[in-house]
């Protein structure tokens, strides 16, 4: 299922929605709380990188009242609406620019206090970057992106002082998350987005200049 279903499922529960008021309650309207919790389960396959918000949707569904699934599946289409947009780049090959749309999806999920997800969008968006200065396929995936960026920095190609920065308030914490369990903050996702945003400035119409050398030992680590 891709995003195009996501989005008209989302649209006629959004009709659906109009139907009530907005402070009639979930749990006394049940074919609704299984049409949202059947779109959080498909929405989470297509958008992992989102998984918090739509765990968290799926959970809350019965004590939600109609205003606050509204705003929920508002927030799901602005979701889709940038990665469409990022999907639609990537098959352009303007793989920068789609590293920038998911940059916006982590803003957006800043706003929303899913801060996970806020670091999920975050490495997708440092991987996307890298692989775009560094020439590795998009259809190359779970890459090292750590061993990316040892090798950079190693060698000191600039920006390497951002990417010291990328790998720490952006990488690490991701790791953490996916690995410990760990909850970021708030101050946890300030940082990451300001670094990333400082590498995606210093890097925006630049063009690594990599040896032979460096390059093969970036390949080999993938």
């Amino acid at each position: 299922m891709d995003l195009e279903k996501v989005e008209e499922m989302a649209q006629l529960i959004i009709k659906d929605l109009s139907e009530y008021n907005w402070s009639d309650r979930l749990k006394n309207i049940p074919a609704l709380i299984a049409e949202i919790r059947n779109l959080m389960n498909i929405s989470f396959q297509i958008l992992p990188e989102h998984e918090y918000f739509f765990l968290n949707v799926f959970k809350t569904a019965q004590s939600s009242d109609i205003r606050n699934a509204r705003i929920a599946i508002k927030h799901l289409l602005e979701i889709v609406k940038i990665e469409k947009a990022s999907e639609s780049k990537v098959k352009e090959m303007k793989i920068f620019e789609g590293a920038e749309d998911k940059l916006k999806q982590a803003n957006l999920s800043f706003r929303k206090d899913d801060y996970t997800s806020v670091f999920h969008n975050l490495n997708t968006a440092l991987e996307m970057v890298l692989k775009d200065k560094v020439k590795i396929p998009m259809t190359i995936t779970k890459v090292n992106t750590s061993n990316i960026i040892d090798n950079l920095v190693k060698h000191k190609l600039e920006p390497y002082l951002h990417l010291v920065e990328a790998r720490k308030h952006v990488l690490s914490i991701d790791n953490k998350i996916k690995h410990q369990g760990y909850s970021p903050s708030k101050i946890d996702c300030i940082n990451g987005i300001k670094a990333m945003e400082e590498l995606i400035s210093r890097l925006r119409g630049k063009e690594m200049k990599l040896t032979e050398e460096i390059r093969n030992k970036i390949y080999q680590g993938l």
